[in-house]
């Protein structure tokens, strides 16, 4: 009696097409192979941090947030620059906390990404893509070979 082997699935690539691949890396050289492998791990990413906002989880959020932006957006004058822009008037931002509460879960809740854009072989914007522009979700930035979230200073 034979064993009979089933194939084991193939993983399909994260590239689309190549349009979407020309799209994201522009002018910047980067392989097919490394814009998969990148986007497949940014989109993981992106999904746990989605897990962790529905669930408020700051513990779990900060440590994918890379090391400038902690700094920066724990600056109390900073968190007051942005508490201006914020549209619940007077509501005053006071720590990182904070942000992660007011800013950063609220304008990212049920939003979709599908693309990334390179900025530079460790920079990288995620998108939702449409025909006429881009509206980027999140910027990513490659340190010691792991992507973080990078929050851009005002």
């Amino acid at each position: 009696e034979s064993v009979q082997k089933v194939p084991s699935p193939v993983q399909q690539p994260a590239v689309q097409n190549d349009d979407e691949y020309h799209r994201s890396v522009n002018d910047i050289e980067v392989t097919k192979e490394t814009f998969a492998e990148d986007k497949t791990e940014i989109m993981k990413i992106i999904a746990e941090l989605a897990s962790i906002m529905t669930d408020g989880d700051y513990n779990s959020w900060i440590k994918y947030i890379d090391s400038e932006s902690v700094k920066y957006w724990s600056n109390p004058q900073n968190l007051g620059k942005a508490s201006k822009m914020l549209p619940v008037k007077g509501l005053r931002m006071n720590n990182l906390h904070d942000y992660f509460t007011y800013v950063f879960v609220p304008s990212r809740r049920g939003r979709q990404v599908d693309e990334i854009r390179y900025i530079s072989k460790e920079s990288v914007k995620a998108v939702q893509f449409s025909d006429s522009t881009d509206i980027v979700y999140y910027y990513f930035t490659k340190i010691d070979g792991v992507w973080l979230v990078h929050i851009p200073a005002l």
